[in-house]
């Protein structure tokens, strides 16, 4: 079975927000009849291979969420809703079955699904022409979307790649649009982009831990997920910084309780590289900052005395020569003890994946040749790093592990 990887749109938002995914339809009932007790409402649901993934943020009144149902049986119940007064918020399908949530609205709804695009494109124009836009989205062996009362342009676009939507939203986003639904099936994307300001980030692809951080991350800079898709084949968001097929081996691993990796370091990584290796840039991003002329080194292994002193504590020759890259999002990585002069970038360069940026060595606090390579969320000093994967198979090395570079550059 194809392992489940998250796609999700984060835009400005306050208050609380509760995120899961991996959930059987049980522990989906559970935790939703939780969260709406503590005044939490749905913002956005997905399903894939069984399970659910659910994103709940504050909010009041009636919701009901059915799951499983044929195209008759979610027609009756959409109507008997309707005539509640409520409108669909969520809207889901896979296999052929619907999914949906419903909440408190007003004014007109159109429903339409298992639509070719030339159908959907169609019906898209009527809608719009009467004063209608795209208020959810799906794909499952054709488009289905939900129209409700809305105002102001709107772009539809579908069957992209990942570099296609990223190329498309920049053009849109410096329009004043923003994403506003977000599809993934089988490798490509359907997005809808409506009128909308402040900051936005999307991702793709992402497992559970890389997924988490960018969450955790976003939501302490005033951003909440707006849009969260399941789709399959997650890949991490960074590479092992050497040459692809090359292997090397982790001196420290992630919460080593015998070292230096735990606490702030609690994500750092030591891997073996003998001198003068190309250090490759894990993701691609921007020269920040970089020192790149020491050549003293002291070895915390062996006694101190004549050319092996302690530098001062919080001293940057602690890190030896080092480089520092800035990526989309705040997130910055973190290239320490490289050789002298082994610096092969200014600040201010681009830079990307795969890209040479350095030569290994043994400068600053080391006992011997190694790389320290950690992620950070946002920040310029030296603090605490953060949980990532590495490669197509979102690899968390440990001490000891012997892992296989796949950044090609």
């Amino acid at each position: 079975m194809a392992r489940t990887a998250i796609a999700a749109v984060w835009q400005p938002g306050t208050g609380e927000q509760r995120v899961r995914w991996g959930m059987t339809g049980d522990q989906f009932k559970d935790q939703d009849t939780t969260y709406f007790n503590r005044g939490l409402r749905l913002r956005s649901l997905a399903l894939r291979g069984g399970r659910m993934a659910a994103v709940w943020r504050p909010g009041s009144g009636e919701q009901r969420v059915r799951w499983g149902m044929a195209g008759d049986q979610f027609r009756d119940q959409d109507t008997a809703y309707f005539n509640r007064g409520l409108r669909l918020r969520c809207l889901e399908v896979e296999d052929g079955r619907i999914a949906a949530v419903w909440q408190p609205g007003s004014g007109e709804q159109r429903v339409r699904w298992g639509m070719s695009g030339g159908q959907f494109k169609d019906q898209d124009t009527a809608y719009f022409d009467r004063g209608l836009r795209i208020h959810a989205m799906a794909i499952d062996n054709g488009i289905a979307a939900v129209w409700r009362p809305g105002s102001g342009e709107q772009r539809v676009r579908w069957g992209m790649t990942a570099s296609e939507i990223s190329t498309q939203d920049s053009t849109f986003f410096a329009r004043g649009l923003r994403l506003s639904a977000l599809v993934a099936e089988d490798g490509r994307y359907a997005a809808v982009w409506r009128p909308g300001s402040g900051t936005q980030w999307w991702s793709a692809r992402r497992g559970g831990v890389d997924f988490a951080t960018l969450d955790q991350a976003h939501f302490a800079n005033g951003l909440r997920i707006s849009s969260l898709e399941l789709h399959d084949d997650p890949v991490g968001l960074y590479r092992y910084p050497w040459k692809g097929g090359d292997k090397r081996r982790v001196g420290q691993g992630n919460n080593n309780p015998t070292g230096s990796h735990n606490g702030s370091q609690a994500w750092a990584y030591d891997f073996g590289l003998p001198s003068g290796t190309e250090i490759r840039a894990a993701r691609a991003g921007t020269v920040e900052w970089l020192q790149e002329n020491l050549t003293a080194t002291y070895n915390p292994n062996v006694p101190d005395g004549p050319g092996n002193t302690p530098f001062p504590g919080g001293s940057l020759q602690n890190w030896g020569n080092a480089v520092r890259l800035r990526h989309a999002g705040g997130f910055t990585t973190w290239y320490f003890h490289v050789q002298a002069n082994g610096v092969l970038v200014n600040v201010g360069d681009r830079v990307a994946q795969g890209q040479v940026i350095a030569r290994s060595g043994n400068t600053g606090r080391s006992s011997g040749p190694h790389l320290h390579f950690q992620v950070q969320a946002d920040s310029t000093d030296w603090g605490q790093s953060v949980a990532h994967t590495f490669g197509n198979d979102c690899e968390q090395p440990a001490t000891g592990d012997s892992v296989t570079s796949d950044n090609a550059g």
